[in-house]
């Protein structure tokens, strides 16, 4: 399900609960309403909300954490590359058609980021591109040490942008595990509810609980966006690769 749908769905548990809970005020004699009722309610949900502030805290965490490791690999990745592309340069003419590679690499690699590929999918082409890279430096035939230093130089660079590419596989899954965001929505449909069973019947009330489950469902579906950064509209930049591929030489 994408975060959208989610985001969806969890609007209407939570607005649903709101006129569950107003449906029900209407159904339950007087004595259910009375003070010591609502006395009773609002301290029983007030450990609910506490539970569902804390899960929110934890949750904006584990996807602020998921997408920023994403968004530091990619920024790592576009590094190495001019890295790469630098230190080929200063090897000589015999690195040229390697630094050409490298940047049809850089190109593809923009292409699939965009494009959002599934981890079970991603990078096949590209690897297969990064490998053909990998033997071509170790076919180079160093002609002396500087030559042989900037050889080694060269695939630690290479190693370096294999390594930021397993780990945008790592980070490509939702970080939100779908048991606890269930358990979630199930909280906050209960807190809203209790909202709705004492809430004033009028229009006022009615568009303030609309408007607040609103603003949680909105903060669920962010937290899910950044939770996957390969799905949905929000997804880290690929401006540094872009400006990657400017600085390359060999093209």
């Amino acid at each position: 399900m994408t975060s959208i749908t989610v985001g969806i769905a969890a609007f209407v548990a939570i607005f649903g609960g709101v006129l569950f809970g107003i449906a029900a005020a209407r159904l339950l004699p007087e004595p259910h309403l009375n003070t010591e009722t609502r006395n009773a309610v609002t301290i029983s949900m007030a450990v609910v909300g506490t539970l569902s502030a804390l899960v929110i805290g934890l949750l904006i965490s584990t996807a602020s954490t998921s997408f920023s490791a994403r968004t530091n690999a990619i920024s790592n990745l576009a590094v190495d590359i001019v890295r790469l592309d630098r230190s080929l340069a200063r090897y000589g003419p015999d690195a040229d058609g390697i630094r050409h590679a490298l940047h049809a690499y850089a190109k593809a690699k923009v292409d699939e980021l965009a494009a959002g590929v599934g981890g079970d999918e991603m990078g096949m082409r590209t690897l297969a591109m990064l490998e053909t890279i990998s033997d071509q430096i170790l076919d180079l035939r160093p002609a002396d040490d500087r030559m042989r230093h900037i050889q080694e130089q060269s695939l630690e660079f290479l190693n370096n942008i294999a390594t930021a590419r397993w780990l945008l596989i790592e980070n490509d899954k939702s970080a939100v595990p779908g048991p606890f965001l269930v358990l979630l929505i199930f909280w906050l449909s209960i807190l809203f509810a209790s909202f709705g069973l004492f809430a004033p019947r009028n229009a006022t009330a009615l568009a303030a609980l609309l408007l607040c489950s609103l603003a949680v469902a909105g903060g669920i579906f962010m937290i899910l966006e950044l939770a996957a950064p390969t799905e949905g509209v929000i997804r880290p930049s690929l401006e540094s690769i872009r400006a990657a591929i400017d600085q390359l030489g060999g093209h």
